[in-house]
């Protein structure tokens, strides 16, 4: 029987500078799949039919989001910001219970034990990430 690769869910920004946003999120994507998972990128997906700049659809699109997170082994949290989608991703993973980790933009480890001496991140992200279960 054929062993099942781990899903991870790519939470990263996508607001803002789009266009950078979804060329750093294929980076995350590929960082995962060499690392052995099997990248579960929503908002790559989803804003190919649903307009991000809709409420009512950019709404839809992170709640089919939220369900293919459901399915994911972990969640990999990218960047040193966390944009309000992000949050809302986190606090899912957070109520699923579903293990994280956390990146900066260079793929490099953001680590728990040392998250309150690291200067890649600000109190209000240690903050948004507090409570989480980690991988």
């Amino acid at each position: 029987m054929a062993r099942k690769t781990n899903m991870v869910f790519i939470c990263s920004a996508y607001r803002g500078d789009v266009e950078t946003n979804v060329v750093k999120a294929r980076e995350y994507a590929r960082f995962a799949a060499r690392c052995g998972y099997s990248p579960v990128v929503p908002h790559l997906l989803f804003p190919q039919f649903l307009a991000d700049d809709k409420p009512d659809e950019r709404i839809r699109g992170i709640e089919l989001g939220i369900d293919q997170l459901k399915q994911c082994d972990m969640m990999w949290i990218f960047g040193t910001g966390i944009t309000e989608g992000m949050e809302y991703e986190i606090e899912k993973a957070k109520e699923l219970g579903i293990p994280v980790g956390m990146f900066d933009t260079d793929c490099s480890e953001i680590k728990p034990d040392t998250l309150k001496i690291d200067d890649r991140v600000n109190a209000e992200f240690r903050r948004k990430v507090d409570g989480l279960k980690w991988r």
